[in-house]
């Protein structure tokens, strides 16, 4: 792995957030981060590539509830402004100005929390990762299957359920399970994530309708998706559906046979997009909401 620098903060709750740096601070600023259950970690391959390092400045940070970050036990605790506030300090300990959000599956609902908590061109773009823009519009883009066993998920009661519940929620983040190491299905197992916290996670309040203000004003909106992702197929609506009528500047790229660990399976073409994407809008697009 490259040389990171990595920053222990708190959050203005108090709560820690780990997070660390890699390539050059003078190019264009990307914040990536990770999916319900994971943390940062899950992109050490992509972020040990020469390519990206040369190409962006790359921030990570576990965010609240997961990983290396603290771990807060009340609902109050995963408001929906204290997810901005922890990009905020994120922010501000790294320098970043007008970054690019990049969020795997959860993770691209910060954007969300970003666009309704801190101030207009605070980000300069979007990149969602099979990703989702709030907890609202889940049940309706969601997998049948997936939805069914949310409860096993979010339950502490019967340990039996939630790890077989566990293992297929994670199974399902891969077109072909079987043709993945164990290395990586083990990395992609959870990181110290609760099922209480859990639970909480998916159903915290959000105001997606900032989003759509921010999109119909010109944020730059690209979503990233595997025509075989496991936590969609087969749900209500599409995530071109739900999305696509509110922005104004958007795309959607389609990688066939891929699953929903894009990062995991086409590497290669997730690098090229995130640096493609960066260096098209980064530091550069201005949006008002209106």
């Amino acid at each position: 792995m490259p040389p990171s620098d990595v920053k222990v903060l708190f959050s203005t709750d108090g709560t820690r957030l780990f997070a660390e740096a890699t390539g050059d601070r003078s190019n264009p600023h990307l914040v990536l981060i990770a999916g319900l259950t994971l943390s940062g970690c899950v992109f050490d391959e992509i972020c040990a590539d020469k390519r990206l390092l040369d190409s962006l400045y790359i921030v990570r940070y576990d965010t609240r509830g997961h990983g290396r970050s603290g771990k807060p036990s009340t609902r109050e605790a995963y408001e929906s402004k204290l997810f901005a506030d922890d990009f905020k300090t994120v922010m501000d300990a790294y320098g970043l100005k007008k970054p690019v959000l990049a969020g795997w599956s959860m993770g691209a609902s910060v954007a969300t929390d970003v666009v309704s908590h801190l101030p207009p061109n605070t980000l300069s773009g979007v990149i969602s990762l099979a990703g989702v823009a709030d907890t609202g519009i889940i049940a309706e883009m969601a997998a049948p299957a997936l939805i069914a066993v949310v409860p096993a998920l979010v339950s502490a009661d019967n340990v039996t359920a939630h790890q077989a519940a566990s293992a297929m929620f994670t199974d399902r983040f891969f077109s072909s399970p079987d043709a993945v190491s164990f290395a990586v299905q083990c990395l992609h197992k959870g990181h110290s994530l609760s099922p209480e916290i859990m639970g909480i996670c998916l159903s915290r309040p959000m105001t997606v309708e900032k989003l759509w203000e921010a999109g119909k004003a010109g944020l730059p909106y690209l979503i990233v998706e595997g025509t075989k992702d496991g936590h969609r197929e087969g749900g209500a609506k599409s995530i071109d559906e739900i999305m696509r009528p509110h922005f104004k500047n958007y795309e959607i790229i389609w990688l066939e046979g891929r699953g929903h660990a894009l990062h995991a399976e086409c590497p290669d073409e997730v690098v090229e997009i995130l640096i493609s994407f960066t260096r098209k809008v980064g530091q550069t697009v201005s949006y008002i909401n209106p």
